[in-house]
């Protein structure tokens, strides 16, 4: 009966008045099972009508007098001896006929182990009584900082850059970024904490620099058509700007080069590498974007050029071994940040869950709140890669750094 009242609200209430129907909600534990014996519960103001379970974890909600896009507040979800740890995603939704909303729970007790591990290491709390979880951090709220869902059981461990981002009161509105966070290959050798680096860059974007979150594209493991509309959005929207917008174009993941020309390639997670056409030219995004007026063009490589072996080989715990690769021409008014010489590796900072490029970059960004020229990053980097890259025992590191402008060391990022 309860089933037949549901289907007569679904689509019949259409008729009589306005309805917004969510399509799914989805509630998994921290491994992405679904889960069973969960409530929720909607604040009556919202007039959802009773939710519908198949009991693993599924819901259906149909909300009256509402209207698309209409934004829902207070969504409480509730099972025995479990917690949400993305409870950002209930405080503050919006309506809509056609996404999944995913709700992530874990066992309330490691996630008070790792909340207290986590309030430890960010200087809050003692450490002494909670160091049994082998360095894995589950994502907990926090009023200092938020885990995004994606580094649940991959060891993710808070470093000091991922903590106390300074906050600037100035909103860069005509600045805009494409992210791009390439980790999980589906051909070659996975890019240890390459997600980490992308997400942590984006609280940087917008903490930092004050650039709102709307003009930010964080994109995880990118397909190349996934790099393609993410740089012709980059291009599209900076052109409307007439000359006035600055464009920011960050990459984490695997580089390449093209073994007959050296030309440099970035690797989207499904491509592979002994096929260029599976890739996206550096030489083509420099073009591309160059071509756009704006008034300052960044990118940030944390990838090396190197490429792999003939057999396709990647190293576990680097990003490349040594084919000597040539840097892409810039275009425009451009700067140009890379992790790496051509021929070297990009390294991964296990300890601080980055690539050591970005680390250090992140790092001068927190020391300086971002006052920083571009000669002044490029001599940090160079110097703090270099010797960090000697001093923990990795493949020898330097990073590079180039601008087009005439004066280029002395433009401000900020």
């Amino acid at each position: 009966m309860r089933n037949l009242l549901l289907f007569f609200l679904l689509f019949s209430m259409p008729i009589f008045g306005q309805v917004v129907q969510y399509g799914r909600v989805v509630v998994s534990d921290d491994r992405g099972t679904p889960l069973s014996g969960v409530s929720l519960v909607v604040p009556s103001e919202h007039d959802c009508q009773p939710t519908m379970s198949d009991g693993n974890g599924r819901f259906r909600l149909c909300f009256a007098k509402h209207h698309v896009g209409d934004v829902v507040e207070g969504i409480e979800v509730k099972k025995p001896g479990y917690e949400v740890v993305n409870v950002h995603v209930v405080r503050n939704w919006t309506l809509t006929n056609a996404d999944t909303l995913d709700i992530f729970m874990a066992d309330i007790s490691m996630v008070r182990t790792a909340r207290m591990r986590y309030y430890g290491l960010s200087g809050l709390y003692s450490n002494s009584g909670y160091e049994g979880i082998d360095g894995q951090l589950f994502e907990v709220e926090s009023p200092v900082y938020s885990f995004n869902i994606s580094r649940y059981n991959k060891g993710i461990v808070p470093s000091d850059v991922d903590l106390d981002i300074p906050m600037t009161d100035v909103v860069n509105d005509k600045t805009f970024a494409v992210i791009i966070a390439n980790e999980d290959y589906q051909k070659e050798q996975d890019v240890p904490f390459a997600i980490h680096d992308g997400e942590v860059f984006k609280e940087y974007c917008m903490t930092l620099w004050g650039i709102p979150e709307e003009n930010i594209h964080l994109v995880t493991n990118a397909t190349l058509n996934d790099m393609r509309y993410e740089v012709d959005w980059l291009e599209a929207t900076i052109e409307a700007y007439n000359g006035e917008a600055r464009g920011i174009f960050y990459y984490s993941g695997h580089g390449i080069p093209d073994e007959m020309s050296r030309s440099a390639f970035l690797l989207p997670v499904d491509g592979y590498g002994s096929n260029m056409e599976s890739s996206f030219g550096l030489d083509a995004l420099y073009a591309q974007l160059g071509l756009a007026d704006s008034e300052l063009m960044m990118y940030f490589f944390d990838a090396c050029f190197s490429g792999a072996t003939r057999e396709g080989n990647m190293l576990a715990e680097s990003r490349g071994v040594a084919i000597n690769s040539t840097n892409g021409k810039l275009c425009g008014n451009a700067l140009a940040f890379s992790a790496a010489l051509g021929y070297e590796t990009a390294n991964a900072y296990k300890e601080k869950s980055h690539g050591l490029f970005t680390y250090y970059l992140l790092k001068i960004l927190k020391e300086s709140a971002g006052e920083v020229t571009a000669g002044e990053l490029a001599d940090y980097l160079n110097e703090n890669v270099a010797r960090m890259s000697v001093f923990e025992g990795f493949k020898a590191q330097h990073p590079s750094a180039e601008g087009v402008m005439n004066e280029w060391r002395n433009i401000k990022l900020k």
